[in-house]
């Protein structure tokens, strides 16, 4: 009865393909090449794989030094390549091709590292004339949904696929073995081999319902970013060149045990909150927009939900009533604000100050040494690291915010190895951290 059963799901899913195929999905998927790239890690490089034969084959075939998957997706009449941060990060050249191999000039629109997302652009606008963009299904999925994920086109020009069925359709990962994202995702059964990083994960029928990003390092878990997300993050990168998150000027903190409050134990200078340093600092936080905080993981779901230029609620523990902030925009200088600050706050790391010193960030330490900081991470477990270059205070704004949830980053001076200084990103041991 068992064979009988395979048999027949192997047929079904067969035909669904074959149908899937029909709708042009050739002309909507394109293998992501990237040549030359610095000695950094990329974000997300130290997943292991053990599948996936075929994507050797392909990076020799095209000489690229990595390759990963995008699709085309048209918004205001103009064509763009959307794929995963991670596959294109500090690419110097990147190519997309078709299932023939045909080679197209990508050039950057914009990221997002949170989201782990790019948005590329051919070079030349006749170029997407070869292709159809993808249709997102943006409306909730259903547990038990047939799906495929869909990687980069192997050497001889078939389709890399992997079937399977949604377990989630709105999953959260809690866990330090997943860095960009955290919320908004998919979780399926579909095989993602590697290379197959920002390529669509596609239903019956041919509607993508979302990018597919990563998959657990302990567990056969995969995660695919929801379409309504991609969307809302596309246009915002298209529209205003970015993300336009919330700036209340707040940190929020949480003992990664989770059985204790969300508290509210840094107020930035200068900040929207600033005026309300009193009231809210080492606060218990209540409530966000009227929806409660019992995780840290809440206030990231409700902020990441909140946007710029918006009023925001918060109750605490101190207050009969919430106190209503006007939120700024998450812009350069307030990253450049953020980085400092956890700095300047770490004194028992041995750091004093961090600053733009030339071409490199320099970290100011205790005994007057000058450090420049070349690469921030940290050790994900026993065999990975996770490594990011570091060109400005910017990107290490950005990556303090990104790995706060973590409670500490590790800085270097080197790009080929890593014997890192340990910061830690909360006062408290063993505390998670947000900045918002």
């Amino acid at each position: 009865m068992k064979t009988i059963i395979t048999i027949t799901l192997s047929i079904l899913t067969t035909i669904a393909f074959a149908q899937l195929e029909n709708k042009a999905f050739s002309s909507q998927v394109l293998t992501i090449g990237i040549h030359g790239r610095t000695s950094c890690q990329p974000p997300g490089s130290s997943t292991r794989f053990t599948e996936g034969g075929a994507w050797e084959g392909v990076m020799s075939k095209i000489n690229a030094e990595a390759i990963g998957t995008g699709f085309v997706y048209e918004y205001k009449g103009e064509v763009y390549v959307i794929t995963c941060e991670h596959v294109v990060f500090r690419a110097s050249e990147v190519k997309a091709y078709d299932s023939a191999y045909n080679a197209y000039d990508l050039e950057y629109i914009g990221q997002d590292t949170f989201y782990d997302l790019t948005v590329l652009k051919f070079k030349k606008k006749k170029d997407a004339l070869h292709f159809s963009p993808v249709k997102l299904n943006t409306n909730p999925v259903i547990p038990g949904t047939l799906v495929w994920s869909i990687g980069y086109w192997k050497a001889d020009g078939m389709p890399n696929k992997r079937v399977g069925e949604i377990i989630m359709g709105n999953a959260m990962i809690e866990s330090d073995e997943v860095v960009a994202g955290k919320i908004d995702f998919i979780e399926s059964t579909a095989r993602l081999l590697r290379g197959y990083s920002g390529g669509p994960l596609y239903n019956e029928e041919g509607e993508v319902l979302g990018m597919n990003t990563k998959r657990h390092n302990g567990y056969d878990k995969y995660y695919t970013l929801q379409s309504k997300t991609v969307e809302r993050i596309v246009h915002e990168i298209i529209d205003d060149g970015g993300v336009r998150r919330a700036f209340l000027g707040l940190r929020f903190s949480q003992s990664k045990r989770a059985d204790e409050p969300v508290i509210i134990n840094a107020v930035l200078n200068n900040s929207p909150a600033n005026e309300y340093r009193d009231i809210l600092l080492n606060s218990q936080v209540k409530s966000i927009n009227e929806k409660p905080v019992t995780s840290i993981y809440d206030v990231l779901k409700i902020m990441e939900d909140s946007r710029a230029d918006t009023e925001i609620t918060i109750l605490t523990d101190k207050l009969p009533d919430p106190i209503c902030i006007s939120a700024k925009l998450i812009n350069n200088k307030r990253l450049k604000q953020i980085a400092r600050y956890a700095i300047r706050e770490n004194v028992e790391d041995d750091c004093i100050d961090i600053i733009e010193k030339g071409t490199h960030v320099t970290l100011l330490r205790s005994n007057d040494v000058e450090m420049n900081i070349e690469t921030v991470g940290f050790r994900l477990n026993e065999q990975d690291y996770l490594i990011y270059c570091l060109n400005d205070l910017i990107q290490f704004g950005t990556l303090t915010r990104l790995l706060g949830l973590y409670g500490r980053l590790e800085v270097d001076d080197h790009k080929n190895h890593y014997s890192p200084l340990k910061i830690r990103l909360s006062p408290t041991p063993g505390h998670r951290v947000l900045y918002y």
